[in-house]
């Protein structure tokens, strides 16, 4: 995932009724790899739903926040064309790439002394990771074990959720950890470990064995209800 300029558009400062189609507006100049990031007092539905309507598979949809009074959502611009299906292994694989890079970005900034900033970043990381973990339990996991016919208490379903278990205990280990409370080095160590197995079984096995379950519309409809979680 190679990502390049990001311009800001805070809601909170327009003077536009129609700030969707401003925004909109804004989205259609970005080149693909760019990405603008959308500040608003509320969470932006409409957005998501005009963009699903107008730009379908012309964009990634990641908050980065998520209230209760700033709702921040980076809207990135993907090299396709207008109508696009989605796929889970695309979708997914490169919401991995994206989290990856948030965590190596609040190390160097913890690496530098910017506590701030590198608990900043956390905060992202941690809100996008989680995200991503609910997404799969809901509707990926869900979607796979009644297409494949296993129950969600046996099979790599059930070991996806014990190990996310795992997982959102270490991160929240590391949160606190930026915060002055443990030694945040050994613990990332243990995510990159949990993190590097998980992620190769899902990228190898599970998001393409849900696509060779579902057809292109499913494929497609289910990426827009991830999009919308």
């Amino acid at each position: 995932m190679v990502m390049t300029a990001t311009r800001l558009i805070d809601v909170r400062q327009l003077q536009d009724p129609n700030c969707c189609g401003s925004i909109l507006d804004a989205f259609d100049a970005l080149a693909p790899g760019e990405s603008l990031v959308v500040v608003a007092p509320h969470e932006p539905r409409e957005l998501l739903r005009r963009l699903q309507a107008d730009k379908k598979g012309l964009f990634d949809w990641s908050p980065l926040e998520a209230g209760p009074s700033c709702f921040r959502t980076e809207i990135s611009r993907r090299a396709a064309q207008r109508g696009a299906q989605r796929g889970v292994t695309e979708a997914l694989a490169w919401d991995h790439d994206r989290l990856d890079a948030l965590e190596q970005a609040a190390f160097e900034f913890f690496a530098r002394g910017e506590a701030g900033s590198a608990q900043a970043r956390w905060r992202e990381f941690t809100l996008g990771l989680k995200r991503h973990i609910r997404f799969e339990e809901e509707i990926l996991f869900p979607a796979f074990e009644g297409k494949v016919g296993i129950s969600p208490a046996n099979g790599p379903t059930a070991v996806m959720r014990d190990e996310h278990r795992e997982i959102e205990q270490t991160i929240d280990a590391i949160g606190r950890a930026f915060s002055g409370d443990g030694a945040a080095l050994p613990l990332r160590a243990d995510l990159h470990r949990l993190l590097g197995q998980h992620n190769l079984k899902e990228e190898r096995v599970l998001y393409p064995g849900t696509d060779q379950c579902l057809d292109a519309e499913e494929r497609d409809a289910l990426v827009a209800r991830i999009q919308a979680s």
